[in-house]
Formats: structure tokens, C-alpha cells, sequence
């Protein structure tokens, strides 16, 4: 495989061993196969390179956006560059036999060479990383490990590496369109909070869950997309009725199902002292319908009472294939990688929620012609932009939205497990982030199956639910994966005397 670096100190090929300011169009597209170029923040260096070549006609650049912001004929937002192609023209012939009545008959044909292709790896999607070379060979590490190709993204290696799984059903198609749609708008999301009245602790454990994501696709039941149905009264909920279809005595019949049920709740008023340890959807008091995911039943108590079930939107079989490759991506994180694999892993779950867009827009620059039904418009560094509009005919495949809304539920669900487990034995909750909590507890308390002890923190404080400021650590929404746990190596200024000035 050839790589092309580029770091900080200049573009390194490893074909050549050669070290230079920035890569050559000839370097780019003269030599075959082609290979990878991996660094971060590559566009602007790219772009100039993609203007020059522009005007060979075998060249070709795919361009992708996101966040995109558009001004006129003008396209803003994140923008990078994917693949960059060079396709030699049909200008050579070779004589093969062709099969005829009479025999093997030489014919001459003329043929392309074998095009020139490189992939670009901006590795400022995965992590925030300073080893460009580590990285990006850990990249192809993964892809090779899991048999399919390098991708450009987190969410391409992701749903890439999900349908390589020997467990992934040929004929397998998404989940129905209209069950994902309302389950998109009661996923979960990341839960944070802090206890009533918090603000400042001198000493706190940070407890979290271990490869959560990994964890909980492993060990619990995620719906098949196949058997997702739609069950009970959904229509009369629709119109805003919410009918008795199962009452609390008849919960069993739900034991084997996977999902999202729209239920009928009563609930009383929560404590202040106790309102961290309670759902969102558990705070405002009073007797309404809500959609409950199948792992927060075990939350329910005598504060929030389930009255009936209504409706359902369930599976009760599993998915194969996203227990196995959880439980392919625990066996490759045991090996303790390099830190980028792990978004490139989690996408996968990421993935799960795709969206059903009516349409897609790809970008693309080349040396032909304006194709026929794409538009003309203007990047930052690169104009005349060909882009096509291209329309979905169906959902994507990986589009199983319930599976994704079910992962979630339970990494808060088991957050909040612990919680309470932690309050019942003297061991007071300050925080709750997401798959981890902080405790004041004096000592270590049991860790159950799936937590681990990240660490020991002293003067701790929480603006929001969503941060953590710290002597050790750093949690700040916003702030890219590597420096979430950035080390603070300035003195604490009220330990440490002040230099003397002269």
C-alpha cells in the first residue's frame, strides 16, 4: 500500500522515501495503483491540486459536505475531499481470441489501463490526532482485519464493516420507513444531570461503562429489522387516542419483544433530592401518554406508574448481525489499538439512524463535460463544482432507527441503575454523563459487570450537566475526542506559591 503523509513538518511518500512541501499533480496521478492520503485538515491543500489537474480529461475528484450552507450558487459548511481518480484513455489495443463458430479467432480490441485511484483519509473526522502515519495505518489495519476496504469516514467504515459480518442475511432490507420515522423522534440521546444543589466537590470517583455501545449490542436483544411490526392501537394513536391494548398484569406478553411502546403513565412528584436518578421523561408530574423504550421498564417504581400499554413498535427476534460484530469489535479493542479505530467502530451503531432523505447530493469536479442533469456551483478554493441530485429510492438498508433508540435507553438506563445502587448504599450521585457518573463515595464502591473506575478527581466542578472541570480531566461540549480528557499541567494556583518577581 502507498501512502502519502502530510504532516506539519512536509508530505512524505513512502514509494519514494522522498520529503517535500506539498504533493505534485505528476505524483498524484503518473503512477499506478494509486493508494492513500491521509493528514488532517487536507482541503486546503488539495484544492489547489485539484484546479491544476482539472484539465485532463481523466481526471476526477469527489467532493462531500456536510452541515452544508448554501448562498446563491455558492456551498459552505464542512467540505472535504474523498477519492481523487485519474482514468488513462482507450488509446492502447491487445489481441485476445475470441470464440466463434469457426474457433478461437485473434481480434484486435482496444482496452483502458488500469485507472489510478487514491483515497483521502482526513483523519480530523476520527480524532484528534498528531501521529498521521500511526493513524492511518491503523485505518487500513481495521479494514483489512474486517475484509472490506478503506473508507473515507467514521460512518462509511462503520456501515461498511457492519455488512461484512458473515452474520448480515443476503436480501436483507431496512426496517419499515413509517416505524423508523416515529422512533427518530423519541430517541433518547446522551442523558446528563446533576444532583440538586451540586456544584463544587474537593474529590469525586469517575465511574463509567466500558465500551458501552460494544457491551450492549453484546449482551441484550437488538429488533431484527425483518420483524419490527407495528403492534396494538397505532392508529387510533395517530389520532391522539390512547386505548387500553395490554394492561400492567399483562406485561409478560411483551417479555420476548424489543422497542418503543406508547404508554399510558402516572407520575407522582419526584423529590428534589432524588430527581437525578429519573429519566427525562419522568419530572413533570401528572397522568399522560409517553413513549417508553423497552429497557426503561426496569426504571418504573411506586413514583412512575405504567397504567397500560397502548401500542408497540417491536421485534421479538434478534439482529445476528449486530451481536456479531460487537462482538468482533470487543475481541479487536482487547488488542488496544490506536485511539481512531474507535469512532470508525462506534459509527456503525451511528449508522443504525440514517436518514431517508428524498434525495442525495454528490459533488464532483472533473476534465469532461457538464454531465447532463448536474448544476454548476462554487466551493471554497474550487469553482465550477458539477453537482447531480440523486433520488433514494428506498430507505438504506442499514436503517434500523428502534435498534439504535434501544442501545441508547440502555446505556442510560444502566447509568441510572447504578446510580441508585450507589444512593441505596450511602454512596452520594453528584453527576450523571452520559455512560458514566461521579460519586463522592470515601471509597471504591463494587463495580457491577460492564464498569470500570476511569479515574480519581480532585477540586471538581459543573457548570452544566454536560461538563466536567477538574485538576485531572476536562469534559467540555464542543470539544473534539481528543482533548475531551485533556491533562491540565498548570499549577493549581491555590497549592503553589507564586514565582518570586523581580
Amino acid at each position: 500500500m502507498r501512502y502519502i503523509f502530510v504532516t506539519p513538518h512536509g508530505v512524505i511518500d513512502t514509494l519514494t522515501g522522498e520529503l517535500s512541501d506539498r504533493p505534485s499533480v505528476e505524483q498524484l496521478l503518473s503512477e499506478r495503483p494509486g493508494g492513500i492520503i491521509a493528514g488532517r485538515n487536507l482541503y486546503p491543500v488539495l484544492a489547489p491540486l485539484v484546479n491544476e489537474a482539472r484539465s485532463d480529461i481523466g481526471f476526477s475528484a469527489t467532493i462531500v459536505t456536510q452541515r452544508k450552507r448554501q448562498v446563491g450558487d455558492r456551498v459552505g459548511g464542512i467540505i472535504y475531499l474523498s477519492h481523487l481518480y485519474y482514468r488513462y484513455p482507450k488509446d492502447r489495443s491487445k489481441t485476445v481470441l475470441v470464440k466463434t463458430e469457426y474457433g478461437l479467432v485473434p481480434r484486435t480490441t482496444r482496452f483502458r489501463p488500469t485507472s489510478i485511484k487514491w483515497l483521502v483519509l482526513n483523519l480530523e473526522l476520527f480524532c484528534e490526532t498528531e501521529d498521521i502515519e500511526g493513524a492511518a495505518r491503523a485505518l487500513v489495519d481495521l479494514a483489512e482485519r474486517r475484509g472490506v476496504k478503506p473508507r473515507y469516514s467514521p460512518g462509511a467504515y462503520g456501515s461498511a464493516m457492519l455488512r461484512a459480518s458473515p452474520k448480515w442475511e443476503s436480501g436483507r432490507h431496512a426496517a419499515p420507513w413509517f416505524i423508523s420515522e416515529i422512533a427518530r423522534n423519541e430517541l433518547p440521546g446522551n442523558f446528563y444531570v446533576l444532583r440538586s444543589g451540586y456544584r463544587r466537590a474537593e474529590r469525586a470517583y469517575y465511574l463509567d461503562q466500558k465500551s458501552s455501545h460494544h457491551n450492549i449490542a453484546s449482551t441484550i436483544t437488538l429488533p431484527h429489522p425483518h420483524y419490527l411490526r407495528a403492534r396494538g392501537r397505532l392508529r387510533a394513536v395517530e389520532r391522539e387516542r390512547y386505548p387500553i391494548w395490554i394492561k400492567p398484569s399483562e406485561l409478560d406478553i411483551l417479555n420476548r419483544h424489543v422497542g418503543l411502546l406508547c404508554v399510558m403513565m402516572e407520575i407522582s412528584k419526584i423529590p428534589t433530592q432524588l430527581s437525578h436518578l429519573y429519566p427525562p421523561w419522568a419530572q413533570q408530574p401528572g397522568r399522560r401518554h409517553i413513549w417508553l423504550w423497552t429497557p426503561e421498564l426496569r426504571l418504573l417504581d411506586r413514583l412512575t406508574r405504567l397504567q397500560w400499554v397502548s401500542a408497540g413498535l417491536t421485534s421479538f427476534m434478534p439482529d445476528p448481525a449486530l451481536r456479531e460484530y460487537a462482538d468482533w469489535s470487543l475481541d479487536y479493542l482487547s488488542s488496544d489499538p490506536h485511539s481512531v479505530v474507535k469512532p470508525a467502530l462506534l459509527a456503525a451503531y451511528g449508522m443504525l439512524g440514517v436518514k431517508s432523505t428524498d434525495t442525495i447530493e454528490r459533488y464532483s469536479v472533473h476534465g469532461r463535460g457538464k454531465p447532463p442533469h448536474a448544476d454548476v456551483c462554487r466551493l471554497p478554493l474550487i469553482d465550477h463544482v458539477y453537482r447531480s441530485t440523486i433520488n433514494r429510492r428506498r430507505a438504506p438498508v442499514l436503517q434500523n432507527v428502534v435498534a439504535r433508540g434501544v442501545i441508547e435507553a440502555e446505556t442510560r438506563t444502566r447509568s441510572l441503575e447504578f446510580a441508585r445502587q450507589l444512593e441505596s448504599e450511602q454512596h452520594p450521585v453528584i453527576q450523571i454523563y452520559a455512560d458514566g457518573l461521579l460519586t463522592t463515595a470515601s471509597q471504591l464502591p463494587f463495580m457491577p459487570e460492564g464498569w470500570r473506575v476511569a479515574g480519581e478527581l480532585t477540586r471538581v466542578s459543573s457548570p452544566h450537566p454536560n461538563s466536567i472541570l477538574s485538576s485531572q480531566m476536562v469534559r467540555l461540549p464542543g470539544i473534539p475526542g481528543g482533548r475531551r480528557a485533556a491533562r491540565i499541567l498548570a499549577p493549581d494556583p491555590l497549592t503553589s506559591k507564586p514565582d518570586a518577581v523581580d
